[in-house]
């Protein structure tokens, strides 16, 4: 025969642990909904809701030279990266 005692502890572990994570999902609800917007509807939200004809869109003189100017970047990039490639090519035969 067994000398040991046999208690039934009561384990207050895991209703500390379910009270602990419900309370933390609670503080983060209450955290995502008081960081939402006031409910401002912004011109891109107008469009995304449907029942209109979208914002108009227009390119000013400023974007159109700066795409412009892009547009010449990658091109010059991309007769640099060429020429090396070529160049290359040589150093390899």
């Amino acid at each position: 025969m067994n000398n040991f005692p046999i208690e039934e502890k009561s384990s207050r572990g895991p209703v500390l642990g379910t009270i602990i994570i419900v309370i933390l999902i609670i503080i983060g609800g209450i955290y995502i909904i008081t960081s939402r917007p006031s409910g401002e509807v912004t011109p891109t939200d107008q469009n995304n809701l449907g029942g209109g004809e979208p914002a108009p869109t227009s390119a000013t003189p400023d974007n159109s030279q700066a795409a412009v100017a892009g547009i010449s970047a990658v091109e010059t990039d991309l007769n640099t990266s060429e020429t090396d490639l070529q160049n290359l090519d040589k150093e390899l035969q």
